[in-house]
């Protein structure tokens, strides 16, 4: 009798132990998707910001070569300024504030320097953000094989319990 209660004991403790293992390596599969997923949104959101950058930069280029007024407060326009009687200076609409023409052809050596380092830094900083997506996506693939490597266990564990329920 006491050979019978241990046999089924035996075969319970084990069942248990094998669905028990499968249940965590499910919730350790699911965290692992979940990571996975946030590092997806954020391979996009790095993308996209370089993307937003490299597009700033070249539209920079082209209206420093068409030439575009800037005013002291950072607007920008093309057409929004308005002039001031009697001289070439003008003021934003937008605040009032003096504004001066932007234009390549007409920039100091100094200011061209100037423009250049910056859009070498953009370039730098869009790059950079390049190389930390490409980074995060690799965790992606190896969260990607985690997690299918979890369901197998799980899956295995599973498997085994259902056969020694058949014994």
């Amino acid at each position: 009798m006491i050979r019978f209660i241990a046999k089924i004991w035996a075969k319970l403790s084990y069942l248990w132990q094998l669905e028990f293992e499968s249940a965590k390596s499910d919730v350790n599969a699911n965290l692992a998707k979940r990571n996975t997923n946030e590092k997806r949104k954020l391979v996009d959101r790095l993308n996209k910001e370089a993307e937003d950058i490299e597009k700033r930069i070249a539209e920079m280029k082209l209206l420093e070569e068409q030439g575009y007024w800037l005013c002291d407060n950072g607007h920008e326009k093309g057409d929004a300024f308005a002039p001031i009687v009697g001289g070439e200076t003008r003021t934003c609409l937008e605040c009032n504030a003096p504004a001066k023409l932007v234009k390549r052809s007409e920039m100091t050596p100094q200011e061209q320097y100037e423009s250049d380092r910056e859009r070498h830094e953009a370039e730098k900083v869009a790059e950079s953000k390049r190389q930390q997506a490409k980074a995060e996506q690799e965790h992606v693939s190896g969260g990607e094989q985690t997690e299918k490597h979890l369901r197998g266990l799980a899956d295995n564990g599973r498997s085994v319990a259902d056969k020694i329920r058949a014994l």
